[in-house]
């Protein structure tokens, strides 16, 4: 059996970032969800799933975007657990200074 190839002038197509807005079950906050384009197109699997933290108390929505930037489904769960150790504190630190504006 022989594998279907693309012809080498074949234009290779463009991953866009993504802005999809998706509704919390919980709470029933709209979020507008940014996933970048080097986060779908290094994604290991399809549909992957986008994790946005919030609330009070707190609680997660998981959105699963498949390959074509689409999303497949969403979950909203107040069961979640976070790592309490030092590195992922300096991580979640680092991580909010980076994408404050993405709040504006």
């Amino acid at each position: 059996m022989t594998q279907a190839r693309l012809p080498l002038d074949r234009p290779v197509p463009i991953v866009k970032a993504l802005l999809l807005t998706s509704k919390c079950e919980i709470c029933g906050q709209m979020f507008k969800a940014r996933v970048s384009s080097a986060e779908l197109a290094g994604a290991a699997k399809y549909p992957f799933c986008h994790v946005i933290l919030h609330g009070n108390p707190i609680h997660v929505l998981a959105i699963y975007v498949d390959k074509n930037g689409s999303v497949r489904a969403t979950d909203s769960s107040k069961s979640i657990q976070i790592d309490r150790t030092s590195a992922t504190f300096q991580e979640l630190v680092r991580w909010w200074g980076m994408h404050a504006e993405d709040d504006a």
